[in-house]
């Protein structure tokens, strides 16, 4: 229902239209009627109609006044002029304080219903309006963080322009005072304690946590405004009147918001800071500058401010990832994991020292990591699940939060990869032994056959061969091809007629006395004696 206020000097006519017109099937409800302006002002405040039909000629305050009244004071009630004067100046006046009829008496109830329901519906639009008008604010008011944040993003990516600034600036309470700026952006390291200690919470609301934080400690001091990127991390501007308090403020801010959030939401965080800039347009190369010292958290590590400034490094020379690769690879067929965990550590040092940037760092530890694995010479089989490990590996690259992380996983490849050409050389060694000990089995007899012979027929060095062949047999090879010649000499003694000098031909030895010698040292006993000891029994 709509409210309607009667107003008319004219009992009669006050009567007539209370009476004649049908106001709740028309969706109206007659709340007053007045015989003149002033007390229809009065009645206009309490009730606050929302339609008024008033005559011109009142005493004390006339229809024209009134409508003047209505269209300063109240501009959501409208006014419908019911005039016995047909004069111009009238409805010139009446059009100026935009009264929505100007009729004529008299008039009978059927065109005042008719007046009414043309009312109606302007009522309705207006109506409608005000509601649609009035959500249209609920949404801006509630939206107005969103809107707030995309206004200092497109201002962060220099795409505001200077003349439409300051307006949208008012529009959306964004205030900064000062002479010089900076930016900074403030993220969680590792999110995980939080979400741990509040199951089922996710993790937008960690990241708006420290949103909120930072903003109450840094905006309630004045010291800059804070809003959420679309990425959910926290944006710092900071505002100052020169670059000496600019610096200092932003960092005793950060650092108190490292403690707070430490203190409540058990997450360590990183702020990476811009450069100073002395225009609030040129704030798009300050925020560049806030990103890149933060990409340097996966260099450096977290839970600290990261200041532009640490970007400057010295690139005069281009790192020398061959000179890594051999050091590494030296801690890898040595088997020492020590030194691979050393080398590959001040490989990443040396990343660190240079600067380099994330992608540059992933791309040298990832060709550090195959020079290791192709110079090792592994065997098919092995290469094959070496190559597996550096594939997941590669899948994971762009997963490490930090350098060291990926570091870590590096030392743990080269460590399996160590191990592998252990196992290799092992195998290779056990091989190489049997095949030296069927040699020896072969060949006993002929008296040319020696250390050299046999690295010959193994293609091997003397001194690896002699390592490898005592760690496989516990012997060395003379020993082990002295040993075969006795074993075959007692038995040709034990089970032949042959002499000494005889069997000595046969089982390798050119000199008898040389023969004997060895035999006696062997046995403890001369060929003869052990002869005739065993062909007695």
């Amino acid at each position: 229902m709509y409210k309607v206020l009667l107003v008319d000097d004219e009992a009669l006519t006050r009567e007539a239209i209370s009476e004649n017109i049908p106001w709740g099937k028309l969706g109206f409800e007659l709340v007053a009627s007045c015989e003149n302006g002033r007390d229809a002002m009065e009645v206009i405040r309490q009730k606050k109609p929302d339609l008024v039909l008033t005559d011109i000629c009142m005493p004390y305050v006339d229809g024209i006044e009134l409508a003047k009244y209505i269209f300063e004071n109240c501009p959501d009630t409208k006014t419908i002029i019911i005039s016995g004067y047909d004069e111009f100046e009238y409805a010139k006046q009446a059009v100026r304080y935009q009264v929505m009829e100007y009729i004529l008496k008299p008039i009978t109830p059927s065109e005042l219903t008719e007046v009414l329901l043309k009312a109606k519906a302007r009522l309705d639009e207006a109506r409608t309006e005000r509601t649609t008008l009035k959500k249209l604010k609920g949404a801006y008011q509630s939206n107005r963080p969103l809107l707030r944040g995309r206004f200092l993003n497109s201002l962060l990516r220099g795409d505001e322009r200077r003349e439409n600034l300051e307006e949208k600036m008012k529009d959306l309470d964004v205030s900064l005072p000062g002479s010089f700026y900076n930016t900074a952006i403030v993220t969680g390291d590792d999110l995980s304690p939080f979400l741990e200690r509040y199951p089922g919470v996710r993790e937008e609301l960690a990241q708006f946590s420290i949103y909120n934080i930072t903003q109450e400690l840094i905006e309630q001091r004045k010291l800059g405004v804070v809003f959420q990127n679309m990425d959910t991390s926290t944006v710092v501007i900071f505002y100052g009147d020169n670059k000496k308090e600019l610096d200092e403020r932003a960092e005793t801010a950060l650092t108190e918001v490292q403690k707070t959030v430490k203190e409540l939401l058990f997450i360590d965080t990183t702020a990476g800071v811009g450069e100073d800039v002395s225009d609030i347009m040129k704030l798009y190369p300050s925020f560049e500058k806030a990103k890149a010292a933060l990409e340097l958290r996966w260099l450096l590590g977290g839970s600290r401010i990261l200041w532009s400034e640490m970007l400057d490094a010295s690139k005069s020379a281009p790192i020398d990832v061959s000179h890594w690769a051999e050091r590494v690879l030296a801690g890898v067929k040595a088997g020492n994991t020590e030194i691979i965990e050393k080398e590959v550590r001040g490989f990443a040092q040396e990343l660190r020292e240079r600067r380099t940037n994330r992608t540059r760092s992933i791309i040298y530890m990832q060709n550090l990591l195959l020079s290791v694995i192709n110079s090792a010479d592994l065997e098919e089989e092995q290469e094959n699940e070496i190559y597996k490990e550096e594939k997941e590996l590669m899948n994971r690259l762009y997963t490490y939060e930090r350098l060291r992380d990926m570091s870590t996983d590096i030392i743990a490849i080269c460590g399996h990869l160590s191990r592998l050409l252990n196992e290799q050389r092992d195998s290779y060694g056990k091989k190489q032994a049997a095949r030296a000990q069927e040699y020896i089995e072969r060949n006993y007899m002929n008296s040319d056959v020696t250390l050299n012979s046999v690295c010959t027929y193994l293609a091997m060095s003397t001194s690896y061969f002699s390592t490898m062949f005592k760690t496989h047999t516990g012997e060395t090879f003379i020993e082990a091809l002295t040993k075969k010649r006795m074993e075959k000499a007692k038995q040709l003694l034990e089970n032949t007629s042959k002499r000494a000098y005889e069997v000595a031909e046969e089982v390798g030895f050119s000199d008898p006395h040389y023969f004997s010698v060895a035999f006696k040292k062997a046995t403890g006993k001369t060929p003869t004696e052990y002869a005739k000891e065993k062909r007695k029994k």
